[in-house]
């Protein structure tokens, strides 16, 4: 039960966080937390449809080529 509350404060934070990131102009936040099977997700743009897909994530930022992905990893 402890460690399940300092989870959930993390998890509050880093959502504040990303509240407080997406507020600057020209940046946009998606932000994702699968816990237990249950997601938060966050936002900054004010409508739901925006989630960058995983092909887009590469292009803006390529993973290093040593990271292997499993099939369930990629939609």
């Amino acid at each position: 039960k402890r460690e399940n509350e300092g989870i959930n404060r993390r998890k509050d934070t880093l959502v504040n966080k990303a509240f407080e990131l997406g507020e600057f102009d020209r940046i946009d936040v998606a932000l994702i937390i699968c816990k237990y099977g249950q997601y938060t997700t966050y936002t900054s743009r004010g409508y739901v449809s925006w989630q960058p897909s995983f092909a887009e994530i590469q292009y803006t930022y390529p993973l290093p080529k040593n990271v292997r992905l499993l099939p369930e990893d990629i939609e």
